[in-house]
């Protein structure tokens, strides 16, 4: 079988109104939550989109809960594979898979307790709200078994950045655990818990030759370089931190016409 294509969602084929650099007006909604449009793609986008789920070949990779990517509206019906929670949920016909459940489990043994990782995560959401006056509490969540995050409020970003997110990266790296900002939300994952292990579990299932893929932030870097070949978008954490790998190429476009560019790659690097 041919090469699957494996993507991010959130700033490398779907954004928000701030990531997606574009008058949403001349966008398709994707995303709905609490009444509001909250994701759009590029009419092109969502066009090649329709081609690449029809492939068969498609699989969405992404740090979202299985509730949360389930908000995302496909041109037709969703892709049989998707891979969730930054690799710890392989959904199949939109079910969650037992085994890879049970295979995770298995290899997060090892991690620190995560409950040490969210009272981390909690003290540093009071931190946030004392150092920025008159902003909301953040919110402190956690995937069950998995991983942690934090979403921050207005104004309270640009105080992580610096010395903070500094100290709390080095901090978890000791405990086995990665640190990833994007956009709003602040993600604290073990490291085994990787996005290429599960998306190697969907190539194998389906008897592919491999995979090419597509990613924006550092809990991407592992799927990137585990590709045949890649690309990034113009923006995003990966650009802001200055990552880079001489396998992964950078696209032409930022925001929402960067991920419509690399849709097109996407299907060209799969079609046959």
């Amino acid at each position: 079988m041919r090469l699957l294509a494996a993507s991010d969602l959130d700033q490398t084929l779907v954004f928000s109104s701030r990531s997606a650099q574009a008058d949403p007006a001349g966008l398709v909604p994707v995303e709905e939550y609490r009444d509001a449009t909250i994701s759009w793609v590029t009419p092109g986008a969502w066009s090649v989109l329709a081609d690449l789920v029809a492939s068969g070949g498609f699989v969405p990779v992404t740090t979202r809960t299985p509730e949360q990517y389930a908000r995302i509206r496909w041109p037709q019906e969703p892709p049989r594979y998707a891979v969730c929670a930054n690799g710890g949920v392989v959904l199949v016909d939109g079910v969650p898979d037992a085994d890879w459940d049970t295979a995770v489990r298995e290899r997060l043994r090892a991690s620190a307790p995560l409950a040490d990782v969210v009272a981390v995560l909690t003290r540093l959401a009071r931190e946030l709200l004392a150092v920025v006056p008159g902003s909301q509490e953040p919110s402190v969540r956690e995937v069950p078994g998995l991983f942690g995050y934090v979403v921050l409020r207005e104004g309270q970003r640009e105080a992580l950045e610096g010395p903070r997110l500094g100290d709390l990266t080095a901090r978890f790296d000791a405990w086995g655990y990665a640190v990833s900002l994007q956009g709003r939300k602040l993600y604290a994952v073990p490291r085994p818990l990787t996005k290429s292990a599960a998306v190697a579990e969907v190539v194998t299932r389906c008897g592919a030759e491999g995979f090419v893929a597509a990613g924006d932030s550092l809990l991407d870097v592992d799927l990137l370089l585990a590709a045949q070949s890649a690309r990034r978008p113009r923006h995003g954490e990966l650009l802001r931190t200055g990552w880079q790998d001489p396998g992964v190429e950078l696209t032409d476009a930022a925001g929402a016409a960067a991920g419509e560019e690399i849709a097109r790659w996407l299907l060209a690097r799969t079609a046959g």
